[in-house]
């Protein structure tokens, strides 16, 4: 299969490029020159000129270019096309979100029958394309929330990067003991977002966390991969943010981080 996957360069982007490749698809990275995001009219023809036999849309506007209400344009607007031509074209289509849909006014943990609530930023836009995408191709869109990565190797927007930033900068990383996450092992995710596409069509939620804490889970991290970090525990924020969905069966925390068990 050939698989077209946007913001392939991205942190979640690489790690599905290499399980898509890993099982023997074509994964092609969208190419921002050849399609630019804001010009919809190149879509179409460029999703024709590689042959793609199903869309994973994982772009966001990473790099601001200055153009006018680009995070909207890029998060929601095309979003929305590319749902469209998949849908014109049959292709299975799949669009990943974010659990920041749910701000933190209402504490989770969050089902598929919770109300999104984000009212501005990202979570907003995110919340916006979802509902969009599932509208405009209800017979082969996937939608599919996420939570914060963790990727051991890994740099970028990923749970262990920040917190090599955070010690490198301050010494210790301050972790709340009352907030639950939502987050899972980046190629755990990858594994499952592939898997999604050939799943039926809806709204799926991506998280491994069943129930533990923030300072627990850097914890288990620094000792399973001798990162030596300082976990400076605290209650300073006070939230429940993990998805419940059993169905993309990702695996627990519990049985990637051994240590979490006790």
């Amino acid at each position: 299969m050939k698989i077209l996957i946007t913001g392939s360069n991205g942190t979640v982007g690489r790690a599905v490029t290499h399980a898509a490749q890993a099982r023997g698809h074509t994964a092609i990275g969208w190419d921002r020159k050849a399609a630019d995001p804001l010009d919809p009219v190149s879509h179409g023809r460029y999703i024709d000129e590689v042959g793609a036999d199903a869309i994973i849309h994982l772009g966001v506007a990473a790099t601001p270019t200055g153009r006018d209400n680009e995070g909207w344009r890029t998060t929601v607007d095309w979003s929305l096309a590319l749902a469209d031509l998949a849908a014109q074209r049959s292709l299975p289509f799949l669009f990943t979100s974010t659990a920041l849909v749910f701000d933190n006014s209402v504490s989770g943990p969050f089902t598929l029958a919770s109300a999104s609530n984000a009212r501005e930023g990202y979570g907003f836009e995110k919340r916006c394309a979802e509902h969009g995408v599932l509208l405009r191709h209800p017979s082969g869109a996937r939608v599919a929330r996420l939570g914060w990565q963790i990727d051991p190797a890994g740099d970028g927007n990923n749970m262990v990067a920040h917190a090599h930033r955070e010690m490198a900068a301050h010494g210790a990383i301050g972790a709340s003991t009352r907030w639950q996450p939502a987050c899972s092992f980046i190629d755990d995710t990858a594994a499952a977002l592939l898997t999604l596409l050939t799943s039926p069509p809806g709204l799926y939620m991506l998280d491994s966390n069943r129930g533990t804490n923030f300072a627990d889970i850097l914890q288990a991290l620094s000792e399973q991969y001798r990162f030596n970090w300082r976990i400076s525990r605290n209650e300073d924020y006070i939230y429940d943010q993990r998805l419940i969905d059993p169905r993309p069966a990702l695996p627990d925390l519990d049985s990637r981080l051994p240590a979490l068990r006790g």
